[in-house]
């Protein structure tokens, strides 16, 4: 029987640079053997709150500390997953978890279990706004506002080369045109560029042309 992960998920409601980053663990843990179930990403405000009352108004154990009607879960966001180990008895087996923990954060995802109050080791997320979601409420207010940064218009009437590497040198994958929409992985606040995924490829265009 061939070995494969299962994706219980709907991808298509993280955000694109997660999506893109949990692409690359899925392919990295089966070169290890280690075959992963997605069993959570993006929650609802009414899921989150079927959940927060577990352990506390139905019956359980507690697994959130989280409130829909705050905002206050990273899975609200789009910004995080969970995870279980497919193939083992232990769906939660620390050893194979903290290997894949491991590889996760080679990539750049950050890790509930390295959490000190509430420890979550099935859970991983973009760290780009902290081990909360307080800066993001701060910045975009509520998920809906937030998911409108993910795609952007390009707005430049030549359209923008799709650059290999931020380093131009390494050649492009091809032109956008002009009002194609993109997803926006990342924008560098420090640099010229916003790395994004047009037509499934991902490369870097100059981030003063989205719109």
């Amino acid at each position: 029987m061939k070995k494969e992960h299962d994706v219980r998920i709907d991808r298509t409601k993280l955000h694109p640079w997660l999506n893109y980053k949990l692409t690359v663990l899925l392919k990295k843990c089966a070169k290890k053997k280690i075959y992963l179930i997605i069993t959570e990403g993006f929650r609802t405000k009414e899921h989150q709150d079927e959940l927060y009352a577990q352990g506390r108004t139905k019956p359980g154990k507690i697994v959130t500390n989280s409130k829909g009607s705050n905002y206050a879960s990273q899975h609200m966001w789009g910004i995080a997953f969970d995870i279980a180990i497919k193939y083992k008895k232990d769906l939660y087996d620390p050893a194979t978890i903290k290997k894949v923990a491991k590889i996760a954060k080679k990539i750049g995802l950050a890790w509930g279990g390295d959490w000190k109050s509430f420890v979550d080791t099935p859970h991983f997320y973009l760290p780009k706004w902290g081990s909360t979601a307080t800066e993001l409420k701060r910045i975009y207010k509520t998920p809906d506002i937030f998911k409108k940064s993910w795609k952007k218009i390009v707005t430049r009437d030549k359209g923008l080369l799709l650059w290999k590497a931020t380093s131009k040198l390494t050649g492009s994958h091809l032109r956008i045109p002009k009002g194609a929409k993109v997803e926006v992985l990342f924008v560098s606040s420090k640099s010229w560029y916003a790395k994004v995924c047009y037509k499934n490829k991902v490369g870097h265009v100059n981030k003063k042309y989205l719109k």
